[in-house]
């Protein structure tokens, strides 16, 4: 026979009338349910109140709790909603039939804010209905960052940045959790708001390719300075400028003009990105060197192979000390 093992300690029922539902504090990593509250298939689903719509689940702190991500103190007895934050969201804009008058929820105990986020991930993860946009979502929620463009949810260009960074960190370039992206996210905090602080013009680019994101990345990442931020303002605001006297296209040109005339195929796969991550930082960085007077203009493109080992994260270990090193160029 198996063993068996008793829960009551950390799992018990407890219920809820409709106004103290609509109460609780959200979970610290919740996605974006105010959109997903209206998508077709969330109408279809929820727009009859069934039983089973009223089951939901909370956390309870079973002590005084800080949050190192954000720096927020939580304290013992505060209760979190785990799951039910899109159905509470759409009962709320008024879309369902009725809404429920009592809830039962699977109320847990838990000891830490990492409690709270990992019991919410197993109720919505990577394996179930929940995409890796709603995932970047959640981790953008817990870092505090509120991006107003969403292609920065877009998590392919990132995670293929954190892998060219530091590989012994993050060894893998896709499939991240939430507690995965919550780290991305928090080691490219500084230039994620960066490209969230200006609007993109779409308008002679229909889209940007997952591997400009990541070269961009970075690139910004390396040169935390204001010519770098130019250089990724203007490629993402598609500003172009003349040839020279001599017909020579600067840096951010030639990337715009690649990009624009789709002389390459852009699909993000396996293969294709990290030669194309080596094409748009051998621009980004001929940019950056045209700009700091270490270089001319081009007649030419060179071999861009290997440039983005230039951008890679060295982690050494001397005398038990870890030490971090950035390439210089």
């Amino acid at each position: 026979m198996s063993n068996k093992k008793n829960f009551a300690n950390v799992l018990g029922i407890r219920p809820y009338d409709y106004d103290g539902f609509l109460l609780l504090e959200q979970s610290p990593v919740q996605r974006n349910h105010k959109k997903r509250a209206g998508e077709k298939k969330v109408f279809d689903k929820l727009s009859k109140l069934l039983p089973q719509h009223t089951m939901i689940a909370t956390a309870e702190l079973t002590c005084d709790a800080w949050d190192p991500v954000t720096g927020k103190q939580w304290y013992k007895g505060q209760v979190f909603l785990i799951d039910a934050h899109t159905r509470r969201e759409f009962w709320k804009q008024g879309l369902s039939d009725f809404v429920p008058e009592n809830l039962i929820s699977q109320h847990y105990k838990v000891d830490s804010i990492e409690g709270v986020r990992d019991l919410y991930y197993t109720f919505d993860n990577s394996a179930s209905a929940e995409k890796s946009s709603d995932l970047a979502y959640g981790a953008c929620r817990y870092l505090n960052m509120s991006l107003k463009n969403t292609n920065l949810y877009q998590v392919t260009g990132l995670t293929w940045a954190a892998h060219y960074y530091n590989e012994k960190q993050f060894p893998k370039t896709g499939g991240y959790d939430g507690n995965g992206l919550i780290v991305i996210y928090g080691e490219f905090k500084k230039e994620i708001l960066f490209l969230d602080s200006f609007a993109w013009e779409t308008k002679k680019i229909d889209k940007f390719p997952h591997p400009l994101k990541t070269a961009s990345l970075l690139f910004l990442k390396k040169h935390d300075n204001d010519i770098a931020r130019s250089i990724v303002q203007r490629v993402y605001t598609n500003k172009f400028n003349l040839p020279d006297a001599e017909n020579r296209e600067d840096g951010v040109t030639e990337l715009l003009n690649w990009v624009k005339h789709k002389d390459a195929s852009f699909a993000a796969n396996y293969d294709t990105i990290p030669v194309l991550t080596d094409g748009f930082l051998y621009w980004l960085n001929q940019a950056y060197l045209e700009q700091t007077g270490k270089k001319e203009r081009l007649y030419k493109k060179g071999s861009s192979i290997g440039t983005v080992d230039k951008y890679v994260k060295i982690v050494e270990v001397n005398d038990y000390q870890v030490i971090d090193e950035v390439f210089n160029i």
